[in-house]
């Protein structure tokens, strides 16, 4: 600024305070100087005495106009104090005496109570503080109060004393004088002013402004320098902001030692300049046990400077300030296109936090100013279609958040508009006689799917489905047929393209032949006809009803490159039902069915005792197929069950260690694996120590014929025998039969057995009274003839014809029939006549199952079993 402009300047400044700057002495003998106006401003002082301050203050200011104002001139600050301190104007903030004045007439009234040892003591630590007052500079404060202080000076004023401050002191009306001496500089009549009432602060102009050039012109006091006090007070520390919002924030800070009854915190936003905005300065009173604070109500995108004082007992601690800035208000997040439509686009966002007035959406004219679409929106939604669009159409659309404060920020997208396009990847698979399988990929936006499908003959139907559909099994269609299907998405009333496959129906989707092969006691070979058109087959296996218990229900998927397969670890002397089903894709096709029962444990045969001592028998036998092992036990009466297991390729066995003349049970059966075949037995008396030589055992024993109820023994014949004694009897337990035949005897029918059953048979030599060891062999009648051809033919939605091929000697057949998940069986009781019957009632969509027996007069026959679906 020129001399010219600070002259207009202090010209109109004395038109407005003509008395005031006519009673300042002009002061030039200043060079540099830092000098402070402590006012008070308590309730006490009042709105109008507080405007006779800021005049006096400014006269005063004025008086100093012929020095050099500023970092190298004089430089001045103005605290004002209540309930605490506030450093309205820093000795660092003007450069220009215009300003400055500016400044000062604009200071803000607070009121409060009148805290001058807090004051005193913010003017050491703060004020004049390391950071701002200058070396070899006079540092000079001029108090201006009106009545007593309400906490204690002493300290303070000790503290200005020390400092090096020169302290002078204005008191009007009721100032307590005792007060105001202790805490001036020396002498006390030099530093203290006094006058009656604010509207007399003029008459001190004069005399003050000359001793403040006269203070501001000598050297500075000199700084006392002392001992440290035990106790260090700090004050807050590490203040800073840990959380940031657009209206609000939160402050921490380590809190300050020493006895701190509170904290006082001034928030007071600062221009686009950095100026501090004193006028909309907030303070807050915090209690002394916390150390976080949460300011509200604050501007966004709005600079704030944060003071922090601690407050003591009798005086305001160390402060510490920073400064922040508010964020914008929160934008909309998330915003995004939710669905796509041919004329309309979906919107979603996630409304951000705080009390909002709405959301404004719009989207600009592209070519000219101007708006395509605007809508405002309630606050409380998160969704808004806009319609009426153009279909296969970008467009640029924008939304922003409303809020007391103003709108936010804009958040823009691309959303485009979709385009009719045909459904891609239409295919129809999986045939089966009357069904096929059609798939698609989802067309985006559409509302649902026209699917039709046209025989040779014309024949057209079609069906409408949902837009969550993307597979749908088609029925009821003919066998061997071309079909023509096509399918075109639907947009609400408007329909897309069609897209066209063609698919042949299977001729049969049925497995012709079912066989099983190579049974044995624990597996069997199952093979069937390859399908054309099957992606696979389901084979399921379990027990017949009769063997329930025996074995467990089992079944597994095989890929359609597979006929055959090995059925292992199935249960020994078990019928089994096994169903093969065809799959086409997820559709399951008819299945064929087939029974088969696996061997029995085998029995040992041939065995019998080759010799025997006072004190060993010695044993053989016949090697069993499939056997592991052997297990051979044997006991008397008076002796404890022994056993030894024996390997598969021992065939005979001397027992040793036994007693004299003792009659032995010796059992031996083969062992499968885990399991154990059944027993077979026979007794031998050892002989007596002196006895003569034992009687020989027959000789090449076995079953030469084997009926359903008969058997035919032959062996060789045995020297000086009179005779063979031959006993039978049920495996599984009954009567025992024996009977004695001649010596020349070689042959021997025993007639009237069980079919299907077991027997033990044992042959002897008899040699007077006496009988050797006996031979055992094991053999087994032949199963009852079973129905053959057992299968459902003619199959309608509620009947079935059921075929057989008749069974010679039959008395009748017993067939029986049930649905698959039902206990209950229906049977029916048929003359030896038949070899069909139709079976009605029967409930669609159903799988049955059909079984067969012949009839032998009061004896049924062997089970045979069809599954058949309706």
């Amino acid at each position: 600024m020129g001399l010219s402009s600070v002259w207009i300047f202090l010209w109109c400044f004395s038109v407005f305070y003509p008395r005031a700057a006519a009673q300042a002495e002009a002061c030039r003998t200043v060079v540099q100087a830092d000098i402070v106006f402590l006012v008070d401003e308590s309730w006490s002082v009042g709105q109008t005495s507080f405007f006779r301050v800021k005049d006096f203050i400014s006269a005063i200011m004025s008086s100093f106009q012929d020095n050099a104002v500023g970092a190298e001139g004089v430089r001045f600050g103005v605290t004002l104090f209540g309930d605490v301190p506030r450093m309205l104007v820093a000795l660092t903030d003007y450069s220009s005496l215009e300003d400055l004045l500016r400044t000062v007439g604009d200071l803000p009234y607070g009121g409060g109570s009148r805290r001058t040892g807090s004051a005193l003591r913010f003017l050491v630590d703060s004020v004049f503080s390391p950071a701002i007052s200058r070396d070899f500079t006079p540092k000079i404060a001029v108090l201006l109060t009106t009545g007593r202080s309400d906490d204690q000076v002493d300290i303070g004023a000790k503290a200005v004393a020390d400092s090096g401050i020169t302290l002078f002191a204005v008191g009007v009306g009721g100032a307590d004088v005792s007060e105001l001496r202790r805490i001036v500089s020396e002498p006390f009549a030099e530093h203290l002013l006094q006058c009656a009432d604010f509207s007399l602060l003029k008459t001190l102009l004069p005399k003050l402004s000359r001793r403040l050039c006269f203070s501001a012109s000598e050297p500075p006091r000199p700084v006392k320098t002392t001992q440290p006090s035990d106790e260090h007070v700090v004050g807050p520390r590490d203040l800073q902001v840990s959380e940031l919002a657009h209206s609000s924030l939160r402050l921490t800070w380590s809190q300050a030692t020493g006895d701190v009854i509170g904290y006082r915190l001034l928030v007071t936003p600062l221009s686009s300049k950095g100026q501090l905005l004193l006028s909309q300065q907030r303070q807050l009173d915090l209690k002394a046990d916390v150390s976080t604070a949460v300011v509200t109500e604050l501007s966004p995108k709005t600079e704030f400077s944060l003071t922090l004082y601690a407050i003591y007992p009798n005086l305001i601690g160390n402060s510490e300030t920073i400064t922040t800035k508010t964020t914008l208000l929160p934008k909309v997040s998330n915003f995004r296109v939710i669905e796509e439509g041919l004329f309309s686009l979906r919107l979603g966002w996630t409304p951000p936090l705080g009390k909002l007035n709405g959301f404004k959406i719009f989207i600009p004219r592209s070519n000219r100013p101007g708006l395509t679409y605007e809508q405002l929106l309630p606050g409380d939604i998160s969704s808004h279609v806009i319609d009426s669009l153009e279909e296969d159409k970008k467009y640029t659309i924008s939304i922003y958040a409303v809020y007391p404060d103003g709108p936010s920020e804009p958040v823009s997208l691309v959303g485009t508009t979709l385009k009719l396009v045909p459904v891609k990847q239409f295919l129809v698979q999986n045939a089966t006689t009357d069904t096929v399988q059609a798939r698609w990929a989802s067309v985006k936006g559409a509302t649902g799917y026209r699917l039709t499908w046209a025989s040779p003959d014309g024949h057209i139907e079609n069906i409408n489905l949902g837009d969550t559909f993307n597979f749908y099994m088609i029925q009821g269609l003919h066998s061997g047929s071309d079909y023509t299907f096509t399918i075109n998405p639907i947009f609400g009333d408007i329909e897309g393209p069609v897209t066209t496959n063609k698919v042949k129906t299977l001729e049969s989707s049925a497995v012709q032949t079912l066989k099983v092969s190579a049974v044995s006691t624990s597996s069997a070979v199952v093979s069937w006809n390859r399908v054309p058109g099957a992606t696979g087959y389901r084979l399921a296996w379990g027990p017949t009803p009769e063997f329930a218990g025996q074995d467990r229900p089992r079944q597994l998927a095989l890929n359609s490159s597979t006929t055959e397969y090995k059925l292992k670890n199935v249960a020994h002397d078990t019928e089994y039902v096994l169903t093969l089903y065809v799959l086409f894709g997820s559709v399951v096709g008819p299945g064929i069915s087939a029974t088969f029962r696996t061997s029995p444990l085998g029995y040992v045969s041939n065995f019998k005792v080759t010799s025997y001592t006072s004190t060993s028998i010695a044993v053989e036998w016949s090697p069993i197929v499939g056997a592991t092992e052997y297990k051979l036990s044997w006991y008397s009466d008076d002796s404890k069950p022994q056993f030894q297991y024996l390997d598969r390729s021992v065939l005979s066995h001397q027992i040793k260690g036994l007693n004299p003349q003792s009659i032995y049970t010796i059992t031996i059966c083969a062992v499968y694996g885990n399991s154990e075949g059944p027993d077979i037995t026979l007794s031998q008396l050892t002989s007596a120590v002196s006895e003569s030589e034992p009687i020989q055992p027959v000789r090449e024993l076995k079953v030469v014929d084997i009926g359903v109820n008969s058997f035919t023994l032959s062996w060789k014949k045995t020297p000086r025998v009179s005779g063979y004694k031959i006993s039978w009897i049920p495996f599984l337990g009954g009567n025992e039969k024996s009977q004695v035949v001649p010596a020349t005897s070689t042959m021997f029918t025993m007639d009237n057995l069980q079919e299907s059953s077991a027997y033990k048979i044992q042959v002897s030599p008899v040699v007077g009274s006496r009988e050797g060891s006996p031979v055992l062999v094991t053999a087994r009648t032949l199963d009852l003839p079973k129905v053959e051809g057992f299968a459902a033919l003619n199959t309608t939605e509620s009947s079935t014809v059921l075929n057989w091929t008749r069974v010679a000697d039959v008395s009748g057949y017993l067939l029986s029939w049930r649905h698959i998940s039902v206990l209950e069986t229906e049977t029916e009781t048929l003359g030896p006549a038949f070899s069909s019957y139709k079976i009605s009632d029967l409930q669609y969509g159903r799988t049955y199952i059909f079984s067969i027996r012949p009839l032998y007069g009061e004896v049924e026959g062997p089970i045979s079993t069809v599954y058949q679906r309706i």
